[in-house]
């Protein structure tokens, strides 16, 4: 498993089976992310219509939960109208590396 990634003339190399496993894996779990995604709007569906707030069976549990709107500051416009006090509030969060893998096909 060590040698599934190399390096070679600079260029990075990837052990053929794996991309194929990997790629074979993404098609089942998109399948499985659609059936799951069914099932929680039926059951979801199905609870609402019922007036049921929980609901246990084999493993699976759900619950309702209605939770009110949040408040949050429109910064554009507050950067707009205040400039001042945007800058005087603005903070800026430490930078981070971001990794993207996709499987295309």
């Amino acid at each position: 498993m060590n040698d599934i990634v190399k390096v070679i003339d600079g260029k990075i190399e990837i052990v053929n089976e794996v991309v194929e496993q990997i790629k074979a894996f993404q098609k089942t779990k998109l399948q499985m992310d659609l059936m799951e995604k069914e099932l929680k709007e039926k059951l979801k569906e199905v609870m609402e219509k019922n007036d049921i707030k929980q609901f246990a069976f084999n493993g699976i549990y759900a619950e309702i939960k209605h939770i009110n709107g949040r408040t949050s500051i429109d910064s554009k416009r507050l950067k707009e109208e205040l400039p001042d006090i945007y800058e005087e509030y603005s903070k800026v969060g430490k930078p981070y590396s971001s990794f993207t893998f996709k499987v295309t096909e």
